[in-house]
């Protein structure tokens, strides 16, 4: 994650790793990095198991999650 590097916090080992090490910067909250922590393992179905997808979960997802993309972005914009 871009971020990530810029700001020198560390060095992730994957997508799941980058918002563990923005929650232990204090850029993310606990509930944030939960959520995006959970969205990454739902992508790693989608990408990699896509047969396995429940569309029922992906129109949750869709539904009511979306707003966790901007709280996302809003967090990351404050310490840009």
């Amino acid at each position: 994650m871009h971020i990530v590097s810029v700001k020198k916090l560390g060095i992730p080992q994957n997508s799941w790793d980058s918002f563990e090490v923005l929650n232990k910067n204090h850029i993310l909250s606990d509930s944030l990095t939960k959520k995006l922590k959970a969205m990454v393992g739902f992508r790693n179905i989608a990408v990699h198991n896509y047969q396995a997808v429940n569309i029922e979960i992906l129109r949750d997802v869709i539904e009511k999650h979306t707003e966790d993309f901007f709280e996302f972005i809003f967090e990351i914009n404050k310490i840009l």
